[in-house]
C-alpha cells in the first residue's frame, strides 16, 4: 500500500466519480479505476459499491476514509516537519478558519505568536464549516476556528473553547429601503429576500427563527462569505452576520441593523483535538488565553468547566 494510493482513493471518495478524481490528481481515468482495484485487492476488502448510477462508499470504505485521510495528513505532515528543519524551523501548526469573522483578530495573533515562537510554521486555510470538523477528525488541521454548533460536544474527543459570544444583525445595501435605521425587527424583515450560507449552523440558524416565528423570505444560499458580500452590496438581498463582521471601516458601502428581537446569538469558537500533542498547538492556546476567556465546552453530559491551564 503506497501513501499515492491512498490519496487516489480519498479523492475518489470525495468526488464518487472516478472521472472527476483521476482529473484532480492529474492522471488518466483508467489508472484511477486500476489503483483503486489494485488496493481493494491488497486488503481484501470492497471499498466502492459500483452500479449504473455511479460510486458509494462501502461501510467498510467510509471507515477506511476517516484512517487514510488521518496516515496520509501525517505523512505530509511529516514531509513539512522535515522541510522545515532543513531551513532551520523546529515546528509546525496549522489552522483551519471558517469565513471572514476571526480573520483580522487571527493575523493580529499570529504577529505576536511569530514574535514569540519565530522557529514555527505556520499553515492558515480558509475552511467551510464542514471543512473545518473534517480537518480536525482527519489531523489535517491543529487547530479550528468556526461558529460554535451544540453538535460539537457530541465529536468524540473534541475540545471546544468559545472565544467569543455576538448578537446577529442584518446587512444591507446602501440603498436598501431598510438602510439609515438603527434597528429591525422581524416582522418588518419578513418581506425582504435575505441570502444564506449552505452550512450548518445557517440551518439551524433558519430553523431557530422559524420556531420562534421569525420566518425569513430565503433568496438562496451561497458557498462563502464574499458571495453573500456580493449580493448584499448590489441590493439582491440582505444578509444575517454576526455583529463582529458588521464594521463600516471594512464594509464601507454597506449598513447594518441591529435585529432586536432576534432569538438567538452565535458564539465563536477555537477547537482541537484533545490527543494532540503538538507544542506549537500548546504555545498558540496559550496566547489565546492571554486574549480571550478560558472557557471550554465538554460533552453534554459533562457540562461546562472552567480550564485552570493549558497543556
Amino acid at each position: 500500500m503506497e501513501i499515492r494510493q491512498l490519496k487516489y482513493f480519498i479523492r475518489a471518495a470525495e468526488y464518487l466519480n472516478f472521472t472527476r478524481a483521476a482529473k484532480e490528481c492529474g492522471i488518466v481515468q483508467t489508472a484511477m479505476t486500476q489503483q483503486i482495484a489494485n488496493l481493494e485487492n491488497e486488503i481484501g476488502i470492497r471499498l466502492f459499491d459500483r452500479n449504473r448510477r455511479g460510486l458509494k462508499l462501502t461501510e467498510a470504505g467510509e471507515g477506511f476514509l476517516r484512517e487514510a485521510r488521518t496516515i496520509v495528513s501525517r505523512a505530509e505532515r511529516a514531509v513539512e516537519a522535515a522541510r522545515g528543519y532543513a531551513q532551520g524551523r523546529t515546528g509546525l501548526l496549522r489552522i483551519g478558519f471558517h469565513g471572514e469573522m476571526f480573520k483580522r483578530d487571527l493575523a493580529l495573533l499570529l504577529r505576536e505568536y511569530r514574535g514569540r515562537e519565530p522557529q514555527v510554521q505556520v499553515i492558515p486555510s480558509q475552511l467551510s464549516q464542514a471543512r473545518v470538523l473534517e480537518g480536525l477528525d482527519a489531523g489535517e488541521i491543529d487547530l479550528g476556528i468556526s461558529l460554535y454548533s451544540p453538535h460539537y460536544a457530541m465529536v468524540p474527543g473534541l475540545r471546544n473553547w468559545i472565544l467569543e459570544t455576538d448578537r446577529l444583525m442584518l446587512a444591507v445595501a446602501k440603498d436598501h429601503p431598510l438602510a439609515g435605521r438603527e434597528r429591525v425587527t422581524m416582522k418588518e424583515l419578513k418581506d425582504y429576500p435575505v441570502v444564506g450560507f449552505r452550512e450548518k449552523s445557517n440551518e439551524e440558524r433558519f430553523i431557530t427563527l422559524a420556531q420562534a416565528g421569525g420566518r425569513l423570505k430565503n433568496y438562496g444560499y451561497v458557498e462563502d462569505h464574499t458571495s453573500a458580500e456580493l449580493l448584499v452590496e448590489s441590493g439582491y438581498a440582505a444578509a444575517v452576520w454576526i455583529s463582529r463582521l458588521c464594521r463600516r471601516d471594512i464594509y464601507p458601502r454597506l449598513d447594518f441593523l441591529e435585529i432586536s428581537d432576534h432569538p438567538s446569538t452565535e458564539q465563536v469558537c477555537a477547537s482541537w483535538r484533545e490527543d494532540n500533542d503538538n507544542l506549537a498547538l500548546s504555545a498558540f492556546l496559550s496566547l489565546l488565553g492571554e486574549h480571550f476567556p478560558r472557557e471550554i465546552t465538554e460533552k453534554k453530559d459533562e457540562g461546562k468547566k472552567r480550564q485552570d491551564g493549558l497543556r
